[in-house]
């Protein structure tokens, strides 16, 4: 059997990164006899049409992937047909040195990424085998496999006493998770403990749970450490939309203290001047802000606003005093 090393392949079949450790670096080029029929993924084996369309085309065939220890075909079955209907001797090729069942498994998404689609019952099937040989796969990572909706992979596990065997699960990161929801909801608030600021996607992803279950622990992670509220006669009154600074005549009284030399001129005077101009200008764009404000953030947000009030309501009467 003549196998003759060749120059580096392109990787062009989008491979997920665990398979990707046992494919070849190199094509070899192997006699077309020496190799045994794919274990393949589809019900109904080759299609033979296909292979006629391949078989008048021109172009060279693209390497196939092989199974090392078997010399069994894992991608590319319809191009070893076709090569031997154009009458070639050999064909180029990669080698896979994993398992048999991660030859299967990278076999049904090989065929998900290029070539001849699987069909849906190609896929099921599949999906149902790989949960049997991988029970402890999530839902997405199989998902990503199969080509299938992850609710469809659900459906399809709770049909198999394997798929339901364990208490975790592998995610498409490699990293085991929880099957209890509640466990999954203690992993995302640790998390965030860890990450405070890691976006709601983050969290998701690190618990394995949906964006809306990562924000409802982000919530209540919030108003369990939002300081408590003041009493309510220490809350000062909010302006109502007409007596915020927008009224020219406000205005003209902010500009007549800017101009006055004995505020512009000291280092007090100044900060005074830019304060209420800050204030005027959040006042006048403050819907802008408050939709700005991440959902997370508004309670803190809003409970900072009264102290500063509280604050500013005491300036203003030291002010008066004088």
């Amino acid at each position: 059997m003549s196998i003759v090393p060749d120059l580096p392949c392109e990787d062009r079949t989008d491979n997920f990164l665990p398979l990707q450790r046992y494919i070849s670096e190199y094509c070899v080029s192997l006699p077309i006899g020496s190799l045994l029929p794919a274990d393949s993924p589809r019900l109904n084996g080759e299609n033979m049409e296909y292979v006629r369309l391949m078989a008048e085309l021109d172009d060279e065939l693209q390497p196939i992937v092989v199974h090392k220890q078997s010399m069994r075909v894992i991608d590319g079955m319809h191009r070893v047909r076709a090569g031997a209907a154009r009458g070639d001797t050999t064909i180029s090729a990669r080698y896979f040195s994993g398992t048999e069942s991660e030859a299967f498994l990278f076999a049904v998404q090989s065929n998900t990424k290029h070539g001849l689609p699987l069909t849906r019952e190609d896929r099921r099937a599949a999906a149902a085998r790989i949960i049997e040989s991988f029970p402890s796969m999530s839902d997405r990572a199989l998902s990503r496999f199969t080509g299938l909706a992850q609710q469809t992979v659900a459906k399809i596990r709770h049909q198999l006493p394997a798929g339901r065997a364990h208490e975790a699960r592998i995610g498409v990161d490699g990293r085991a998770r929880p099957i209890n929801p509640k466990e999954n909801r203690r992993v995302a608030e640790e998390y965030l403990k860890q990450n405070p600021h890691a976006s709601l996607r983050e969290i998701a992803r690190a618990a394995n749970i949906s964006p809306s279950t990562a924000q409802d622990v982000r919530r209540r992670a919030t108003r369990e450490q939002a300081p408590p509220d003041l009493p309510t006669a220490q809350l000062p009154a909010l302006p109502r939309q007409g007596s915020r600074i927008r009224d020219p005549e406000q205005l003209r009284h902010l500009e007549l203290l800017a101009r006055d030399p004995s505020v512009r001129h000291t280092d007090a005077g100044r900060m005074l001047v830019q304060w209420l101009r800050l204030t005027a200008a959040v006042s006048k764009n403050h819907l802008v802000i408050v939709n700005s404000v991440p959902e997370h953030c508004a309670g803190i947000a809003a409970q900072a606003m009264r102290v500063c009030l509280a604050d500013l309501e005491e300036f203003a009467r030291n002010l008066e005093r004088r």
